[in-house]
């Protein structure tokens, strides 16, 4: 496995692993009876698959297919584990529970939704982060912004290369949106990203009507 590999499949694994530690911990000293415990063990389940697609993808071996992603949930389940893993900073998320369900490759596409968090983790103090998802005539946009550092404008035309960082002082490794743009490309869809320095950054993410399900 070259270094590129190592990278990727470091960066990537850091947020399964840490939410599959937070909520078996909190199984661990739940009553036997709560309810909860159902939701810990499906979030560990979830990560555990995640943690099996990024291995894969790493290695080459690409999902052939794919599945019905429902993103109204996705979205859900990833800020509620976002909001115990990072107390400290305020998710908000605005997503309609009717947003039309598509056909797409649902842990890679929650791939992109960590990574893109993470970034706006790195690059902020604590603040507020804005999750919002929403059906547009060209497909369904999901617009994440943060409260954060922003990026210089000479610096994003190249934030989706590989390794690159425009704010050496962050710990990284320069990946996160390289990643976010080929699981997006793969899906037919645009990322675009408008960022002020000391303001913050907008990203959206346009998913095509092509990949909507037929109602039924």
């Amino acid at each position: 496995m070259n270094q590129t590999c190592l990278t990727s499949l470091s960066h990537d694994m850091k947020t399964p692993l840490t939410a599959i530690a937070l909520y078996n911990d909190l199984l661990r000293r739940m009553e036997p009876n709560d309810p909860e415990r159902q939701t810990c063990h499906e979030i560990i389940a979830d990560q555990i698959s995640r943690l099996v697609q990024i291995t894969n993808t790493v290695l080459g071996e690409r999902s052939t297919g794919g599945n019905i992603v429902n993103l109204a949930s996705l979205l859900k389940d990833t800020v509620a584990i976002y909001r115990k893993l990072y107390p400290d900073y305020v998710f908000r998320l605005y997503s309609k529970a009717d947003l039309p369900a598509i056909w797409g490759d649902g842990p890679a596409l929650g791939r992109v939704m960590t990574n893109l968090l993470d970034n706006a983790i790195a690059y902020s103090q604590p603040t507020q982060i804005v999750i919002a998802a929403e059906l547009k005539s060209n497909g369904i946009q999901i617009r994440i912004r943060d409260r954060g550092y922003g990026i210089a404008q000479e610096d994003l035309p190249h934030i989706f290369r590989p390794h690159f960082r425009g704010n050496p002082t962050v710990p990284g490794n320069g990946m996160g949106l390289a990643i976010v743009q080929d699981i997006i490309d793969s899906h037919g869809g645009r990322i675009e990203v408008a960022s002020t320095l000391s303001v913050g950054t907008v990203i959206r993410i346009i998913l095509p009507q092509h990949l909507f399900l037929e109602s039924t």
